[in-house]
């Protein structure tokens, strides 16, 4: 498990020049990231390739502006490889993924009781 924080909120800072802007900001990325974890693994449990890279890409989307780059990066690559090869190596990396997810939403959602 990662021992430093994976929120990094600086990139989101450049689109957010106040602090109600951010608090917006940072609130829809937990529920997308929410959403997309959940349409991601109900899709691997269904064997729904399509349904999981359009999740994927969702997530590639918005994790540069609130992850740290490296955790950014795999999420960028888990959705480059997942279009190339069997879900069942996608699902490998997706689970392996998980607990960094599931710590940056615990640090998305710590961060907006405290806003």
């Amino acid at each position: 498990m990662p021992t430093t924080p994976l929120l990094d909120l600086t990139r989101a800072k450049e689109f957010a020049f106040e602090a109600d802007q951010l608090r917006e900001l940072v609130a829809t990325f937990e529920q997308s990231l929410a959403q997309e974890m959940d349409v991601i693994q109900t899709g691997l449990a269904r064997g729904e390739a399509l349904k999981v890279e359009h999740a994927l890409h969702a997530l590639k989307g918005f994790m540069p502006l609130f992850a740290v780059e490296p955790l950014a990066q795999t999420v960028t690559d888990l959705y480059k490889t997942s279009r190339e090869q069997p879900l069942t190596v996608t699902e490998h990396a997706f689970t392996a993924l998980v607990p960094s997810l599931v710590i940056l939403l615990g640090e998305v959602r710590a961060l907006l009781a405290a806003l």
